[in-house]
């Protein structure tokens, strides 16, 4: 067998077996079939069970190296998340068979349920089960936001840290009434 094609294989079996990103990853044109949207996940955390589906205009495979990298117009969709970038990073444990951190680059924009996250790059960690947003980050909750030089989301906590750096400022814009309807409508979704 010719060490391509072996490559190939070795990517697909990586990609579909990986319980963290049960990638079903393809490059070029997006496909027809959607994966249907569910909820009920933690904001912007990749959720072991659902499939990824990842399209983008080149894609690698470095088994050295154990990275998989996608480039051009990436789309990527999980569940109800969708994160678009110029270039996807995904550093993997081929002993584990699971991704250990993802990094989006270029124009990210993440957008799950009424949440919107955008930035020049979002660092998806799953030892700290954090997303780190840099590059004029802003995380939008209906029409509540927060801006800073970087924000930190810790996923298992629902929680956010955004910091400034002394030019800039973190700056937030809060609607409590609008916070208030989007947690009563999360909770009743939550007791169907």
């Amino acid at each position: 067998m010719r060490k391509s094609a072996f490559q190939w294989m070795f990517a697909a079996w990586v990609l579909s077996s990986s319980p963290m990103l049960g990638l079903a990853a393809e490059a070029g044109p997006q496909t027809k079939a959607k994966p249907e949207k569910k909820s009920g996940t933690t904001a912007f955390e990749f959720n072991r069970k659902d499939p990824i589906y990842i399209t983008a205009d080149w894609m690698e495979v470095d088994q050295v190296k154990n990275v998989i990298t996608y480039k051009g117009r990436v789309v990527m969709l999980q569940a109800d998340m969708t994160m678009r970038s110029e270039t996807l990073i995904a550093y993997y444990d081929p002993e584990m068979k699971q991704m250990k951190q993802i990094i989006a680059e270029g124009k990210v924009n993440a957008v799950q349920r009424n949440r919107t996250a955008t930035g020049e790059k979002a660092v998806f960690d799953d030892r700290s089960k954090t997303v780190t947003l840099t590059g004029n980050p802003v995380m939008r909750q209906g029409n509540s936001q927060v801006t800073g030089t970087k924000i930190v989301y810790f996923t298992e906590q629902d929680r956010a840290v955004a910091e400034g750096d002394g030019k800039i400022r973190v700056q937030a814009t809060i609607f409590p009434d609008d916070l208030q309807s989007q947690d009563k409508g999360d909770a009743a979704g939550k007791q169907k």
